[in-house]
């Protein structure tokens, strides 16, 4: 049995909260996607982070222009990221997060659900105590796009419908926290 002394636990903990810090970036742009949130996306990357995700390559403040422009396109999106596997050396880290992304593209023959699947290879960087984006590699493994079924809605629907604006529940709900 390997006893750990206590140098060796504090070096373990604080591997394991870097891991949880640097697997949160990805979970943490995906939702500043959804919400079209430019401050949320830009707090991923640092100010010199480049984001290639092969038909746009080009710093955080391009992309983040870019992706705006993008997401119009859609009335709904939502990404998910799922499977993350990340190694760190020193203030250095790579992280690679697998991700679907949902949208519903209205088109002139209806609204087409469309996804895309494939993974973020993130290069990080530990700076001031923050990890963060330097490189990010959109790899994209397969899509499929498909009509839509509407989401059914009736007179006085008791159901919170989710937005892409400051007006989403998660937005209200964070902003009470913190009153």
């Amino acid at each position: 049995m390997n006893v750990l002394n206590s140098e060796q636990i504090n070096e373990k903990l604080a591997q394991m909260l870097d891991i949880q810090d640097i697997k949160a970036v990805p979970h943490r742009f995906a939702r500043g996607l959804d919400r079209c949130d430019r401050d949320i996306i830009e707090s991923c990357f640092h100010e010199d982070g480049i984001d290639d995700h092969g038909f746009f390559r080009g710093s955080a403040k391009e992309f983040c222009d870019w992706v705006m422009e993008e997401l119009k396109k859609f009335t709904s999106s939502q990404h998910l990221i799922t499977t993350q596997n990340a190694e760190i050396n020193g203030d250095s880290a790579v992280c690679e997060s697998y991700f679907y992304a949902f949208h519903i593209l209205p088109t002139p023959n209806g609204n087409k659900d469309l996804v895309v699947a494939g993974r973020y290879i993130d290069t990080m960087e530990k700076r001031n105590g923050e990890w963060r984006i330097t490189l990010r590699l959109a790899a994209f493994d397969w899509n499929n796009i498909a009509d839509s079924a509407a989401l059914p809605v009736v007179e006085n629907d008791p159901r919170t419908l989710g937005t892409n604006t400051k007006n989403d529940a998660s937005f209200l709900a964070f902003a009470n926290i913190h009153k």
